[in-house]
C-alpha cells in the first residue's frame, strides 16, 4: 500500500518520515478480538482510502476516527481523500439501526442518533 511506502502521503512525514509496518491488513467486517472485546469494522473511505471505524456492539460504542465527529467530519483535501467517497461512508453510517456512542479521533463524543439528527453532513448524505 502507498502510504505504508511514502511518507509524504501517510503524512508521517512531519513525524521524522518514518515507514509504517503492518502486522496484519484488516477489511470489512473484520472481527478484531481484545479479550473479551469484539470490534467490528466498518471500512468508510473519504478522509483517506483506507480509513475506518470500529463499532462494538456489546458495549454499544463505535470508534470513527476521521470519519465522523461531534457535529463534523473529518477533512478530505489531503492525499486519497474524497469528499463524495466520503459522502457514501456517512450513508453507510447513517444506515446503522443501533445508536453508538461514537468517540470520534478528535474532540467530543456524541451519539450515532444525535448525529443523524443535527450533523450536516450526515443529513446530507
Amino acid at each position: 500500500m502507498e502510504y505504508l511506502k511514502d511518507p509524504s502521503k501517510s503524512l508521517t512525514s512531519l513525524y521524522g518520515g518514518k515507514t509504517i509496518t503492518v502486522d496484519k491488513y484488516i477489511k470489512e467486517n473484520d472481527e478484531l478480538i481484545f479479550g473479551d472485546i469484539s470490534l467490528c469494522v466498518i471500512h468508510t473511505p473519504g478522509h483517506t482510502r483506507g480509513s475506518c471505524c470500529f463499532a462494538c456492539e456489546n458495549e454499544n460504542v463505535m470508534f470513527t476516527g476521521d470519519t465522523l465527529f461531534n457535529g463534523s467530519i473529518g477533512r478530505c483535501d489531503l492525499y486519497g481523500g474524497d469528499y463524495d467517497t466520503m459522502l457514501l461512508s456517512l450513508r453507510k453510517l447513517k444506515s446503522l439501526n443501533q445508536n453508538y456512542t461514537v468517540y470520534p479521533g478528535h474532540g467530543d463524543s456524541t451519539t450515532l442518533d444525535d448525529e443523524k439528527a443535527n450533523n450536516t453532513y450526515l443529513m446530507q448524505a
